[in-house]
């Protein structure tokens, strides 16, 4: 009986911490994912001339620059 009691009087004294312990554990948070418009592929028509054409696609290939532009700031922001 008396093992007993010193065994549980024991557990309570040594079993119980009275200082918490920290918990280190990765938290994956997504980033909101803003609205970021797409930009539309052109129609070249057939008898357009050619520095129509080439404007017309160089415009395109600058909307998509500016588009590939914010994707990344977007994406360095929430890293």
């Amino acid at each position: 009986m008396r093992r007993l009691i010193i065994l549980v009087s024991s557990l309570f004294m040594f079993g119980c911490t009275t200082t918490p312990q920290v918990i280190e554990k990765e938290v994956f948070v997504r980033c909101p994912v803003p609205d970021v418009p797409k930009t539309e592929r052109p129609v070249i028509k057939q008898n357009t001339t050619y520095p129509e054409k080439l404007k017309t696609l160089l415009d395109y290939m600058f909307q998509l620059e500016r588009e590939n532009e914010i994707l990344r700031s977007i994406l360095d922001a929430c890293k």
